[in-house]
């Protein structure tokens, strides 16, 4: 079971939220959120035309984070509107035990107010603890350098980028796989 321990941070410009998992019956709450999200950035590769899960999947959702040990969800909130949600998905892959993908997205009036690093740096604190992980990855678009600083800041390198594999309205871009070797920053610490 993972479910991150609620804790109150302040942001550098005094504003103080939550951090915690979500729950279950949050599922709508979470809806309305993605559904904000994907209208307010084109940051994500979640996008407007994308169909959001029901209810039952988004709390389906919910619930394979909260039962496996190997995952964690962290929403941020302003008293109860989310304003951020990250988290650490494993690799269903045998052969891929040891990496998970980190997703992190944020409201466009939050943005550029510290939440992405803090998260980003409650995720990496949350996986150098973990037994099995060795690496956390993420893809983000070349046309997004703000969220390739805040990577780089928590420690991410670039390991590749693919050439126009996404749309943003009508261009190509490309995404930079990024990845963080756990081992190498339990070391540096």
């Amino acid at each position: 079971m993972s479910v991150f321990t609620p804790k109150t941070v302040t942001l550098p410009d005094g504003a103080a939220i939550t951090l915690r998992s979500p729950e279950l019956d949050e599922a709508q709450p979470l809806i309305e959120y993605l559904d904000a999200v994907r209208r307010e950035t084109n940051g994500i590769m979640f996008a407007a035309e994308d169909d959001l899960l029901s209810v039952e999947a988004e709390r389906q959702w919910i619930e394979s984070h909260l039962n496996d040990a190997r995952a964690v969800l962290i929403g941020a909130y302003a008293g109860d509107e989310i304003i951020a949600l990250s988290g650490v998905h494993p690799s269903r892959f045998f052969r891929q035990r040891h990496t998970a993908g980190v997703g992190i997205s944020i409201r466009r009036a939050w943005c550029d107010r510290g939440l992405g690093t803090l998260l980003m740096r409650e995720l990496v604190d949350w996986a150098l603890v973990h037994p099995t992980l060795r690496q956390l990855t993420l893809c983000v678009f070349d046309s997004n350098p703000r969220a390739q600083a805040v990577y780089r800041k928590v420690g991410f390198g670039v390991d590749g980028v693919l050439p126009r594999r996404a749309q943003v309205d009508g261009e190509y871009v490309g995404l930079v796989e990024m990845s963080l070797w756990l081992d190498e920053m339990a070391v540096a610490s």
